[in-house]
Parts: structure tokens; C-alpha cells; sequence
């Protein structure tokens, strides 16, 4: 199953172009789930999916709130139903997220 895939925070770092530094921060927070091997963390991408959905549901909520009904129409009208569909449209789909199954 692809989404028991295991990252590096190197991997996942890299694919959201922020720093290894901030992916520990996401796992200190518990924005992120990670699991140690010795000294390093793993994390499965069925985590990182989960985070992105979480994150998504946050600011889906809070945007009614800052632009009005009609921007959270759009918004949910627009927003990608699958991590596939959301990383592709963002060209990062080949490094983390696998390809469609038939």
C-alpha cells in the first residue's frame, strides 16, 4: 500500500521545500506523526497525507470567516479531493505521491 511508504525528514523536507529542521519542529508538535529508528525519525506518507488533509480542513474553516460564504464555495468547489490531485496540480506528484492505480 502506498501509503505505508517510509520518509526521511530529508524526503519530506525536501519535498515541501522547508528545512529538516521545521519537519522536527512538525513532529515535536505533534503536527506530524514520526516514528524513531536509533536516532532518526520515519514517517509514513499516509502521516504526511493526514497532516495535509488537516491543514486543509483548518484553513477551509477559518477562510468563511475572513472572505465571506461565496470564498468557501469556491474554495471547496476547487479543492483537490485526493493528495494526488492536490501535489500534481503543484508539479511535486512524482517524488511523494504515487502513481494512479488502474
Amino acid at each position: 500500500m502506498p501509503d505505508d511508504d517510509i520518509l526521511t525528514v530529508a524526503q519530506v523536507a525536501a519535498q515541501f521545500s522547508v528545512t529538516p529542521q521545521t519537519v522536527r519542529s512538525w513532529i515535536d508538535s505533534g503536527k506530524l506523526k514520526a516514528g524513531r529508528v536509533g536516532k532518526a525519525y520515519r514517517i509514513l506518507r499516509g502521516d504526511v497525507y493526514a497532516m495535509l488533509e488537516i491543514a486543509a480542513a483548518q484553513r477551509r474553516s477559518v477562510e468563511p470567516e475572513l472572505w465571506g460564504d461565496r470564498a468557501n464555495e469556491l474554495a471547496l468547489a476547487s479543492a483537490p479531493s485526493e493528495p494526488v490531485e492536490m501535489w500534481a496540480s503543484a508539479g511535486t506528484a512524482s517524488a511523494l505521491v504515487p502513481p494512479p492505480t488502474r
